[in-house]
Order: structure tokens, then sequence, then C-alpha cells
């Protein structure tokens, strides 16, 4: 230790040719442009030059000798934006994106949509053990030895990191390594030779010289290290798991990486000889770090033509398939139109990446296809009526592959967890839409739509056609066409999305006949044609269908229609609508326009108003008990499938007990076979009683499902109408000289008020109201959807409730109510519409009273005035 010394910012410029440094601390991660890898932590661990901007390790600053700064923010583009301090900022501070974005420049970005969704910020991170990572379905033990390892490193970032003065010094120590240095994954716990840090992370963690075998982290690998020396050793850079695809030895079958050809044709083939089995099993679960490394140096001393891969899952490969040049590129057809993405991809100018996605799709989609022939054929022996879910299959298949075919270069590696919904939603769009010469599951499985995007292109060119109803407008419309039929003629039709989605039939035509509705299905193959069925589907846009058939009859496809049925007149979704939401918003435009008192509109308006937020309360209470019955329903499916497997296994038990008791000669063993087999066939009858009660349960809450979602339906219409009517009394309002500041007072919205903050809970006021001085005041939205008024006075932050009072035409009055001695405010008798007698007509004129009166008046407690509103504290950040 008598080597290290301590280095301070003034030496810096003595050092460093002409960058100036000054000392930044940091919660997002900056990147060193020297060392090309990332400054993170909570300690002294980064300059910036004041010149260029830019930020360096303090080790980088100590070997950076050449070179000159390149000036005025010239620096790196992923600093350009960054946000430093002058202090360090604690780990306990850091929100769930900080940890995702950590977790990602220490190679562990694997796990950051787990985190996300398990919302670890700073503090839970720091808290992490390894049972805690266990329970989080983490089962690899090397893996959260990684996990533990980096936060151990993090935790010891807070604190200051003596450095080796002696290991900087050039003359004693050089770096010979040159372009040696290959970015290589571990599957073991290993040291960096310079440091004696072990590496981050789970792939890629650091580089390994080609030539001595010498392992580093990135920025180590920069600073003076021990001279090159040639080794015969076999090295983890030169085994073909976890070097880069096209480092890897090539199947000239397929011109294609070998081992993701024999894996994959392995593991299809494994299937083909086995219908029982499931390549989704395969991939469900990760294999154990150390299994990877026998199978590492079993295919390096084998010849690889010959090995068999039926126990690595293509999951642990470490390498992706996008290349990094080409990644941004990729991300931007995320929302493109299917056309665009299949030209791209077909014309990639790469055509090794174009042959091997090609070929990684039709695994997939072989896997999926698998999956859905074994479905069927269980429901077929076992008669069950439960529907292929292609959805759950997709998203797991996503799951397996996504980091395979998607990944940020180093230098974006941060994005990795904000992309993740693109790289999950591009790879979905690459499975459903793109054609890969493979064969799907029929369409008709499908529940809902495969592809978001083509309906919603779909839509966006449906909405300039007059004929055409959103899902928004359905519910509304069949409430209330029948109430208008006598204005509709046979043969007046409209078009709107299906009630229950369907790939195979996302819409439907509705044509008036004999004074009812005749729904007909319009279905979509999967090349995006339409027709009224998948066998004739020839119309390349819906318009084209309906224009054909306003000339042509229907009674082709639909013998009840009459001989000469054609499509008449659209019932016209502006001048429909507009009519049938007129009903009830003419009766009360009249009575509004009787009125002339200003004060009565602005009743009117506030009773509006609370029944519009009553209305989205119930809203948000519907969705609420919808989500959990969605829930509840995939629980139901996952432990039907769980019985369904584990039948199969008894029945399996059962065929090779009876095989033996027919086999055997002893008495007393047949006697235990046939125990047995009864025991095993009392347990199957219990499975199969178990998921005819599931399926029972599951039909309930699908019907349960159902009417939320007409329930949901309905109020979001009405939320609808008290919006127009809500604009109609504001408009008169304005037509009588009412400003737009002056209704949201007495709505009770004074956004631009300096105390106001109806977003926050009193939990957090209390926060922000800690170290205010005497006076300071803030008021809020409460939970019952009152206001309340929170406060400090003698040190004790208070809260008082207001209400609206409804016989004093919803004036603003203070609830009455005693302090408790933690400064809580409580109903006085828990009678709600107890309030106190001044009244005031908006927010604004209350805490204008009460700056210049003492609030003692309502309580002899509180003896003072509102004297400093929340935001007027620069040290409060809000």
């Amino acid at each position: 230790m008598a080597n290290y010394v301590s280095i301070t910012p003034p030496s810096r410029a003595n050092i460093v040719s002409d960058h100036k440094y000054r000392l930044r601390y940091f919660k997002t991660p900056a990147w060193c442009p020297y060392c090309e890898d990332y400054i993170w932590g909570s300690g002294n661990i980064g300059y910036q030059c004041t010149n260029c901007g830019d930020y360096f390790h303090v080790e980088c600053t100590l070997v950076l000798t050449s070179g000159t700064c390149p000036g005025l923010n010239a620096c790196h583009i992923n600093n350009r934006n960054l946000i430093t301090y002058d202090t360090s900022i604690p780990i306990n501070d850091w929100t769930v994106n900080d940890v995702c974005e950590w977790l990602a420049v220490v190679n562990l970005y694997r796990y950051a949509p787990n985190f996300q969704s398990l919302k670890y910020d700073g503090e839970i991170l720091l808290s992490l053990t390894d049972e805690q990572l266990k329970h989080d379905h983490i089962h690899d033990s090397y893996q959260r030895q990684a996990i533990l390892d980096a936060i151990k490193e993090l935790k010891s970032r807070d604190k200051y990191r003596p450095i080796s003065f002696e290991r900087f010094r050039t003359q004693l120590s050089t770096n010979n390594h040159g372009d040696n240095f290959i970015c290589t994954t571990f599957y073991e716990r290993r040291l960096c030779d310079l440091c004696e840090k072990f590496l981050y992370g789970i792939i890629h963690q650091g580089l390994q010289c080609s030539r001595c075998g010498l392992v580093m982290h990135r920025q180590c690998s920069k600073l003076p290290s021990k001279r090159c020396i040639h080794t015969n050793k076999q090295l983890e850079c030169h085994t073909i798991i976890g070097t880069d695809f096209n480092d890897q030895p090539i199947d000239s079958k397929t011109q294609l990486p070998i081992i993701i050809t024999r894996l994959c044709q392995s593991l299809e083939n494994m299937v083909e000889d086995n219908r029982t089995l499931s390549l989704m099993d395969a991939y469900r679960f990760s294999i154990e770090s150390a299994r990877i490394v026998q199978l590492r140096k079993l295919i390096n001393d084998n010849d690889i033509e010959k090995m068999d891969f039926k126990k690595m899952e293509l999951s642990e490969l470490a390498c992706r398939i996008i290349p990094d040049e080409n990644y941004e590129d990729f991300l931007n057809l995320v929302n493109a139109p299917t056309q665009v993405i299949q030209e791209f991809i077909g014309k990639y100018s790469m055509t090794f990446y174009t042959d091997f996605l090609k070929f990684i799709m039709c695994h997939i989609i072989k896997i999926w296809k698998l999956d859905y022939d074994l479905s069927m054929t269980n429901a077929n022996q076992h008669h069950t009526i439960k529907p292929y879910e292609p959805e759950r299959v997709v998203d797991k298949l996503v799951a397996i592959f996504k980091q395979l075919i998607f990944r940020p270069p180093w230098p974006m590696i941060m994005s990795h967890a904000r992309n993740d919904k693109d790289h999950v939603h591009l790879l979905k769009r690459f499975i459903y839409e793109i054609d890969w010469d493979a064969e799907r599951p029929p369409v008709q499985v499908f529940q809902q739509s495969p592809s978001i995007n083509i309906l919603i292109s779909q839509q966006q060119s449906l909405d300039a056609c007059p004929w055409f109803y959103n899902r928004q407008d359905n519910q509304l419309l069949t409430n209330k066409l029948l109430t208008k039929s006598l204005t509709i003629n046979d043969g007046d039709y409209y078009v709107r999305f299906s009630t229950e989605p369907s790939v195979s039939a996302p819409f439907t035509l509705v044509v008036q006949l004999d004074g009812q509705q005749r729904f007909i299905k319009i279905c979509m193959n999967k090349q995006g044609q339409y027709g009224f069925s998948l066998n004739s589907c020839f119309f390349h846009t819906i318009q084209d269908l309906i224009e054909y058939y306003t000339q042509h009859s229907l009674s082709k496809h639909f013998p009840i229609l009459k001989s000469d049925m054609k499509l008449g007149k659209p019932i016209r979704r502006d001048m429909f609508l507009s009519n049938v939401k007129n009903d009830d918003l003419d009766d009360y435009a009249v009575v509004l326009s009787n009125i002339h008192d200003q004060n009565l509109l602005r009743i009117a308006l506030i009773e509006l108003t609370n029944k519009y937020n009553e209305i989205e309360r119930e809203c948000t209470s519907l969705k609420t008990e919808l989500d959990q019955i969605v829930t509840y329903m995939s629980e139901i499916q996952r432990s039907t499938m769980a019985y369904g497997r584990i039948q199969m296994i008894y029945e399996k038990q059962m065929k090779l007990n009876r095989d033996n008791f027919i086999q055997c000669q002893k008495q007393t063993e047949k006697n235990e076979y046939e125990r047995s087999f009864k025991y095993l066939e009392q347990r199957v009858e219990q499975f199969v009683n178990n998921m005819k009660g599931l399926n029972e349960t599951y039909t309930e809450r699908k019907l349960k499902r159902d009417q939320l979602l007409k329930t949901l339906d309905e109020r979001k219409n009405d939320i609808t109408i008290y919006e127009n009517k809500i604009a109609m009394c504001m408009r008169l309002l304005a037509d009588k000289g009412v400003e737009q500041h002056d209704i949201n007072n007495f709505l009770g919205i004074p956004t631009n008020e300096p105390w106001y903050l109806p977003t926050i809970n009193r939990e957090i006021a209390h926060k922000l109201l800690k170290t205010c001085v005497e006076g300071t005041f803030l008021i809020r939205t409460s939970s019952n959807g009152l206001y309340a008024l929170t406060l400090v006075h003698n040190g004790v932050i208070y809260d008082c409730r207001i209400g609206r009072d409804p016989n004093q035409n919803y004036a603003f009055r203070f609830v009455a109510s005693y302090i408790d001695k933690n400064g809580q405010s409580t109903t006085m008798n828990n009678n709600s519409s107890a309030y106190c007698d001044r009244s005031f007509y908006s927010l604004k004129e209350l805490v204008e009273f009460y700056t210049k009166n003492s609030l003692a008046e309502n309580n002899p407690d509180l003896n003072t005035c509102l004297t400093i509103p929340i935001k007027s504290h620069a040290n409060i950040k809000i």
C-alpha cells in the first residue's frame, strides 16, 4: 500500500495535454472516449473537460498524455445531454430507470426488463441478496453472483478508492497488446489481470488478448499492463460459444455458423421424432453457466460436425444477429408498413445476416407450428375444449429470442431497457407479418389481431370513409341504431371493427334488411386481402370490396339475402352519430339557453364536472376489476396446462406399469404394479376433474369479462356525452364574458397558482414541507376527491380538508374538524357535511383571505396565516 497516493483535481492540468478537468459526479453513466467504456457509480470516479465537455475516468486522465482537446462542445454524442452534479448522488436516490441504465453498462442488461417490472430502484438494488435473486427466478448461480459482484463494486465506489501511481508510470509499464484484445464472454467468474477485480456482467464482460490470454476490463485494457507474451493454451476468445457469429465455422450447406444450424436442426429433429415433446419446454429454462463451460470445452475438443446440441439452448449464445452498424436501421422499422419491412429485409445489402435472420425466424415459426400441432393433438386425445392461445406462445418465443436478434451497439447499450418494447414489437411483427417461407399455424386459431400495425394502418385509411365506425362509436351506435330504424332503408350499410377481435375476420359489414341488421364478417388473409371468406379474399382494401358490392349482388355469398341485394346508401358516420349524440344534447342546449344567470351556469358546470369525475372513477374501478379477471383467467390457463402435463406423465407411467405387469412373473410384483396402476388411475381422474372445474371457472370469468367490457364501453360513451355538455356550458360562459382562468378557479383547478399541487398525496406533501418555515402551505386534492390545505405551524405539519357545499352553490368551505396530536385533520362526528361558516367562490379567494386573516376562526390550534406558497421555495424541487 506504500505506493498508493491520493489524486486531486489541481494536478490534472499538469498531467494531461490541453484538456482542463473538473471533478464531476454521476447518476447516469457517462461515456469515456479514451477507453470506450462507461463511467458509473457515485464516488470520485470521473472528470469533465471544461473545453470539449467530454468525460474521462480518473485513471484514464493519468495516462491520456497524447492528443489535444478537440475544442468547445466537441464531446461524444453520448455525453452531449448528460446531466452531472457537483456533489455525489447517493445510490439510494436512483430511480428504476437509473438502475436499468446501470445494468446495461455492467453487461447485465438481460435482467433490465425484470428489474423494471419489479420496480427495483437504487435502495432495493443495494439490499439485494442471493435469496432474493433466487426468488426473482434467476436460477443460474453464476449469474446471481455476477449481479452481486457488480453491486458490491457499486457500493465500494461510494468511498474513495486509492489509485496506484506506480502503475501509471509509462516508463515502467507499457501496453503492447495492440489490436489483440477480443471482446469475450465468460461463463465463470474471472478477475481482471490488471486491477484484480471481477469482470462485470454475464455477456461480453471484458477483453482477452488473443496472444497471451490476458483478461481485462475494457477500461483497464487502455492502461499500462504486463507485456504481451504468446501462449499456446486454449483461450476463451478462441472458443465457439460466446464469440461473434462471423468468426465461427461455417456450415457448407447453409453458409451459416455451424453451431446455429446444428443446434436448430437437432432440436427440430428431436421433436419430429417424438411428437409428445415440446420445443417450448426445451427453451423454457436457461441452462447453468457451468454447463455452458463444459459444452464450450466439449465443442472445441471434438469435431463440430458430429456434435449433438440437444442440451444447449440457442438463447444462451452471447452474440446477436443484427450487426451494430444496422441496429438503428432495423429499429426504425418498428412502425413501418409491412411492405417496407419486407422490402428492406429482401434487399438488405449484407446477405450473410439476411440469411441468418431468415434461418432463425423460420426456426421460431417452426417451434410455434410444432407447439400448435402438439396442442391440437392433446386436445383431440383428451377431448378438451380449451382454445389455443397463439399470443401466449408468441410472447414466450419473443422473450427467448429478442436478445439474440436485437441488441444495441456498446456505445448505445444504455438504450437497451428503453428500446425493449420496440424489440418485442418488431420481433412480433417479424413473426406475424413477414413472409419467411415457413408454415405458420392456421389463421383461424387467432383470438385477436396478431398485427396491431396492420389494423392501425387500415383504420387510418378507413377513417376517411364515411361508412366506417371505429370501436369508440360502436357501442353508442348499437344502443341507438334501432331507434333510428325508420329512417334507414334496406341495403343501407356501415362497416365497423368486429366485436370479438380476430385476425381472420377483423371487420364486420352491417346491412339493413327487413328492418333488421344483418352482420357479415369481412375476412382478411395473411396477405392483407379482404373478402367474405378466407378462400375468397381478392380485394386489396375494404374500400375496393365495398365499391364492388355496390354494383354486384351479395346473394351469391349469402342466399338468405334478396337475389338482387346490393349495398345501397352508406349510413354516414358524421351525420348519423351527430344526430344520435345530439338527442340529449339538443334538449340540454335548450335548457342552457334559457339560463341567463352566470351563477346558475357555474353551478350547472360544477354538477356536470362532478358527474363526469364520478363516471371516470367508475371507469377506473371497472378497469381494475377487468385487469384482475384477466389475470385470474391467465392463472387458470397456466394451471390447466400444468395439470395437462402432469396427466401425460401419469398416463405414461400407467402404460409402463401395465407393460411391466404383463411381463412380470412373480405374483407379489404383479400385485404391487396393480396397486400402483390403480393409484395412478385415481390421480388421473382427479386431474381430469380438476381441469373440468378450471374450464368451467374460465368460462364463467370470460362471461364476466365480456359484461365488464360492455359496461366499460357504455361508461366511455357517457363520458363523451358529458364532455360535450361541459364544452357547451363553457362556451355559454365564454359568450357571457367569463374568462377561462375564472372558469378554472371556480372548478377548483387553479393551475397557475404557486400553492396548487393537485397530483401529490399527503405523504409527499409532508415530505416537501418538512424543512419549510412557519406559514408555508400548499393545496392538493385529497384521497376522497375533495381538497386539502397542508401547512406548517409551530414546527408541525397540519392537514385541513376543504369541501364544496352543494347547499351553498358548491362554494369552497373548510370542513369542521379538530387537529389531533399528530397534526392530522379529523372530521367532527364523522359528518362530512359539517362545514365551517365562511365560504368562498374559488380556492384563490380562500387563499387570499387567509393570507390576511388567521385560520383560528376554523380551529383555535391554528392561530396562523398562509404566508409562503410552496413553489416560492427555491431549494425545493417539485
